[in-house]
């Protein structure tokens, strides 16, 4: 099975719940993996970049990076 991320802008409910798009909510019982970011934060871009300078990877050029998130999938 193939997946694609999908981005959406949801809101935290009352009840503690998160809104989703009409599509993913009938997906009861799959697990996805999660990154909540303020909707005034301009993109994930800028939020990666401060996480890397705050972790101490802002030294990793692209090529590092995907070579992590490949090898983390499971990808060679």
């Amino acid at each position: 099975m193939k997946t694609t991320a999908k981005r959406f802008i949801g809101k935290v409910l009352p009840d503690g719940h998160l809104s989703l798009p009409e599509d993913t909510a009938k997906a009861v019982g799959s697990v996805f993996d999660v990154i909540l970011l303020p909707v005034e934060e301009p993109d994930i871009f800028s939020y990666a970049e401060a996480l890397a300078r705050e972790k101490g990877f802002s030294d990793l050029t692209e090529y590092d990076i995907e070579k992590i998130i490949h090898e983390s999938r499971g990808i060679h």
